[in-house]
């Protein structure tokens, strides 16, 4: 599918993971009106840049990822490799989000702030590298057919 396929797929799952995330935190627990919590979501996503490029990153290297063990495995497994990270970072981004919610709730500032801060490190990187691990054993047991 190549590179440019796998990184819109994965901003798009990204964009899930994040915007919608929130969006449906904030309206269910935090009981915000629809544009409001777009409103405070998007101010933040701005306002912290470093930090939403940091949870943007998972997503990306598995992008990468995926993209360069197409080159040696076929493409049914690189993608469902990809397809199960995806679905991995979209269901602990959710996660966080509510966590973070219900956090905000009981004005644990810190363990709202935790819950989604460190996302990236505590599950992205496992994700990335599990990925890294799937594609190397797809390329050794799946290897794409020569021409």
């Amino acid at each position: 599918m190549g590179l440019k396929v796998y990184l819109l797929l994965a901003v798009v799952v990204f964009l899930a993971a994040t915007t919608g995330a929130d969006l449906i935190a904030r309206t269910s627990i935090a009981g915000e009106t629809l544009s409001a919590a777009l409103s405070e979501h998007l101010y933040y996503a701005g306002v912290q840049l470093v930090g939403t490029l940091l949870l943007l990153a998972p997503f990306v290297a598995v992008a990468a990822v995926c993209s360069r063990a197409e080159k040696k495995a076929r493409g049914r497994s690189i993608f469902l490799i990809f397809a199960l990270a995806m679905l991995t970072l979209l269901y602990f981004y959710f996660q966080g989000h509510q966590g973070a919610q219900l956090a905000l709730l009981d004005e644990k500032w810190t363990a709202a702030a935790l819950s989604i801060g460190l996302l990236p490190f505590f599950i992205g990187v496992p994700v990335v590298f599990a990925a890294w691990g799937a594609a190397a054993l797809a390329a050794k047991f799946d290897p794409q057919m020569s021409d």
